[in-house]
């Protein structure tokens, strides 16, 4: 076996984008617990307790979150078609190839889902007050910097590079099984 049929099923399956976005969170959320617990315990108890804080979690982060995990997931989908890639060589270097393609990818997808996601977000958190110029200068404008855009790049490149290995190792195994089912004297 030389190389990698790509059948990009894990990534088509939005529930595999889902248990991606789950996965994501609590490792950022474990990193924080880990690192401002006092913080976070101010944080719950600002917001009344431990299920008040995990519903705002839900409505703040988890909700328009997915939306930014299936915006990456179709980013990624569309720069295999773009450059119809449909095999990875099965060797170190192949492999790195085809995780080095989508790194310009995962950098600038800011750009596309920051908009969208902040505008659920706003929808979400701040229902029923909602106010044209907090939206714009908060949720838009204020979220257009360097500090935010490097906040979101490591959740991006986790949720991005954890759905695309996910599928490739989907589909090496695939791969696998084909082949050996095609060669019965080899396995």
């Amino acid at each position: 076996m030389d190389k990698i049929y790509l059948s990009k099923s894990f990534l088509k399956n939005p529930a595999y984008a889902v248990s991606a976005l789950l996965t994501a969170i609590v490792l950022v959320e474990a990193i924080n617990w880990l690192f401002s617990f006092e913080r976070k315990i101010a944080v719950v108890k600002k917001f009344g307790g431990f299920p008040d804080y995990l519903y705002l979690v839900l409505r703040g982060m988890i909700i328009p979150e997915l939306i930014t995990t299936i915006i990456i997931l179709a980013l990624i989908n569309l720069v295999h078609t773009w450059f119809r890639i449909y095999t990875v060589r099965l060797s170190w270097l192949g492999v790195l190839r085809y995780e080095l393609l989508f790194l310009p990818v995962m950098a600038v997808a800011f750009l596309f889902f920051n908009p969208i996601t902040q505008s659920i977000r706003y929808l979400m958190v701040e229902f029923p007050d909602y106010n044209f110029s907090f939206y714009w200068e908060t949720y838009l404008l204020g979220t257009y910097s360097w500090r935010a855009y490097f906040l979101y790049l490591i959740p991006v490149l986790i949720i991005g590079y954890l759905s695309l290995n996910m599928s490739l190792l989907n589909d090496f195994i695939k791969s696998a099984r084909n082949w050996k089912y095609q060669n019965p004297a080899v396995g």
